[in-house]
């Protein structure tokens, strides 16, 4: 049984995490909670889990140290002077991303799992664990479009400015729309070619709907990866109110094959190729949540995560170089 504290509750991505492991009661279970800056989400958090204890002080629980891992999807400047104190009080951390809102943020996670390597952390890079993007992984590692050429992401997202919390447009402590919602990409386009990326070729972030807010509502990337394939990668908070999902995200990759679509509305994952009609993909649902593969890789050494330690810090650090290059 792996205790979980809940530590940042300052965004709402919190609750799907904690409903993940709630449903595997027999593997997890929520002991603690903390988060002095978000007393309401602390308190939708007790609701779901009643007999946790609630602390509202972070050198307390710590004191205390009945747990084995911290749940987080705290403010994002918070994130990374977490991470470190739990690594460095040796507990295994998962949380939400952005992993950190700066390289010297993630240096230091990084130090520490040096001084630890047997601690593990599970980024909730959540697109390799749906339906779509797990059946178009499969498809290219079946060679099914050959070798990847060129992959072209779009994310959209409804801003819904009045629902946010007032620390999503402090520029310090959000970090920028390329590390917050592009780090999915940037995973994606790492998993899909099995490579890193040689050359972010260029970035770009503005402000064109929501002027009124301090925050970037689009950003796009162009990046170039080890193995030659190239990569586009558009972000936005875009999606208008009437809109029926909250992002219609999009992906289509080229290979010397063929090339795969993938939607988010409908979900599909479509293969068109020279010799055969356009074919719809029937969906492989992932053998694993993020919560199931996260224990897994903590009790299992041989276990290879579908997000690993090194996918966390290596996306993260992407993401936070293209927003850096964006910015410049």
């Amino acid at each position: 049984m792996l205790r979980i504290a809940v530590i940042g509750l300052g965004h709402p991505h919190i609750f799907s995490m904690i409903e993940e492991v709630l449903a595997q009661k027999e593997s997890f279970e929520i002991v603690a909670i903390c988060d002095s800056d978000s007393p309401e989400n602390v308190k939708k958090a007790k609701d779901l889990v009643p007999d946790a204890k609630v602390y509202n002080d972070l050198d307390e629980l710590f004191l205390d140290n009945g747990f084995d891992a911290v749940l987080s999807s705290a403010i994002f400047s918070k994130k990374s002077d977490l991470a470190v104190r739990s690594l460095k009080a040796h507990k295994h951390i998962m949380f939400d991303k952005p992993l950190s809102t700066t390289m010297e943020g993630l240096n230091e996670i990084e130090k520490e799992l040096s001084l630890h390597p047997d601690l593990k952390i599970a980024l909730w890079l959540t697109e390799r664990y749906s339906p779509t993007y797990y059946t178009a992984k499969k498809l290219i590692d079946q060679g099914a479009i050959g070798e990847i050429v060129h992959m072209y992401f779009v994310r959209p997202h409804r801003l819904a400015p009045e629902s946010r919390p007032a620390w999503l447009f402090d520029r310090q402590m959000y970090g920028g729309i390329l590390n917050d919602i592009g780090v999915h990409d940037f995973d994606l386009a790492r998993w899909f070619t099995g490579s890193e990326c040689a050359k972010i070729d260029a970035a770009h972030v503005s402000t064109k709907r929501f002027t009124e807010y301090s925050i970037e509502d689009n950003g796009s990337v162009m990046m170039t990866m080890e193995n030659g394939a190239t990569c586009m990668i558009f972000e936005n908070w875009l999606t208008p109110e009437k809109f029926p999902i909250h992002g219609d995200t999009r992906a289509t990759i080229y290979g010397t094959r063929g090339q795969i679509e993938v939607k988010a509305y409908p979900e599909s994952v479509t293969l068109f190729s020279d010799t055969k009609e356009p074919q719809e993909i029937a969906l492989i649902p992932p053998p694993y949540t993020s919560a199931e593969d996260f224990l897994k890789v903590i009790s299992d050494p041989q276990h290879t995560a579908l997000v690993s330690t090194k996918d966390a810090c290596f996306s993260t650090r992407l993401a936070l170089l293209a927003q850096q290059k964006a910015m410049n």
